[in-house]
C-alpha cells in the first residue's frame, strides 16, 4: 500500500508589489483663489494661510483678531450682570431711563446684595428721571439696597437719582461734580397762557425736588429751596456735608 506524503514545507509567500504612495501636488493658483471664495469672511492671516498651502480647516483655526472684542465685550457684560451693575452715563431721557429700569427690575432678586448703579450725566427729563426714582425706592422697599456712585458729575436730575440710593450706599468719586437746580426749560415762544401753564409745570417738578431732597438730606423744605435757586455746584465733600452722598471714594464693584 502506497502512502502520498505531502509536503509538510511552507510554501513562501509570494512577494507582492508594492503600490507608489500617490503625492498630492500643491493647488494651483486658480485653486487657491476657489479655496479663498469657499471660505468667506476669513481674516488676511487665514488668507495667507490658505494660500500658502494650508488646509481650509487649519487655515479656519487661525486666531481671528475681529472676535477679540466681542469676547471681551461679552466677559464684560457678564460681569456686570453677575455683580448687578448698571451705568447711566448719559442724558436722563426715556430710552436710556427705559434700559435702566428693566435693568433693576431684572436684578430684584429678592436677594440682600445691592444693585450698583454708576452715574456720570448732565441730568436731563424729569418725568424719566423720576418715574426711576420710584422704581428704586420701591425696590429698596423690597430691602434690596442700591448703591449709587457719581463718577465724573451729576447734575441736575442726576444729581438726584444719586441721593435716592439707601443711605450708607451714596458714593462720589474724589474729582467728580454734583450739581443741583431747579427744574427749567427753554423756551422759544407761545402764548401767554402756554407759558403760564409750563410755568406751573416747573414749578410742580421744582416742588417735588425740595421735598424729596429734604426727606434724604434731613434738612428742612424751606433750606433746600434756598439752595435749589441756582446753579448750585459742590464736591464731593460738600456733597457729603450736604447729605446727598455719604461717601468720597473710588468704589468698584
Amino acid at each position: 500500500m502506497s502512502v502520498c506524503l505531502k509536503d509538510t514545507k511552507k510554501k513562501k509567500k509570494e512577494d507582492r508589489p508594492v503600490k507608489p504612495i500617490k503625492r498630492v501636488p500643491p493647488p494651483e493658483k486658480d485653486d487657491k483663489n476657489k479655496l479663498v471664495k469657499d471660505n468667506k469672511n476669513l481674516t488676511p492671516d487665514q488668507v495667507e494661510a490658505l494660500q500658502d498651502g494650508e488646509p481650509a480647516a487649519m487655515a479656519a483655526q487661525q486666531l481671528n483678531p475681529m472676535i477679540i472684542p466681542d469676547f471681551f465685550n461679552n466677559i464684560r457684560n457678564n460681569y456686570y450682570v453677575a455683580n448687578k451693575i448698571i451705568w447711566l452715563t448719559s442724558f436722563i431721557e426715556w430710552p436710556l431711563i427705559t434700559e435702566v429700569m428693566r435693568r433693576l427690575n431684572f436684578y430684584d432678586d429678592g436677594s440682600k446684595e445691592p444693585i450698583t448703579l454708576y452715574l456720570a450725566s448732565p441730568g436731563g427729563e424729569c418725568d424719566a428721571g423720576w418715574a426711576l426714582i420710584d422704581l428704586m425706592e420701591k425696590i429698596k422697599k423690597h430691602g434690596t439696597p442700591i448703591r449709587t456712585i457719581c463718577a465724573g458729575s451729576c447734575s441736575s436730575m442726576a444729581a438726584v437719582i444719586l441721593a435716592a440710593g439707601s443711605v450708607g450706599e451714596r458714593y462720589a468719586f474724589p474729582s467728580s461734580r454734583i450739581m443741583i437746580h431747579q427744574a427749567g426749560v427753554e423756551l422759544t415762544g407761545g402764548k401767554l397762557d402756554d407759558i403760564a401753564n409750563t410755568t406751573r409745570e416747573l414749578q410742580y417738578w421744582t416742588d417735588t425736588t425740595a421735598k424729596y431732597l429734604s426727606k434724604v438730606t434731613k434738612k428742612p423744605v424751606k433750606d433746600i429751596e434756598k439752595e435749589l435757586c441756582y446753579d448750585n455746584y459742590m464736591s464731593p465733600t460738600e456733597a457729603k456735608k450736604f447729605g446727598i452722598i455719604d461717601k468720597v471714594d473710588v468704589f468698584m464693584a
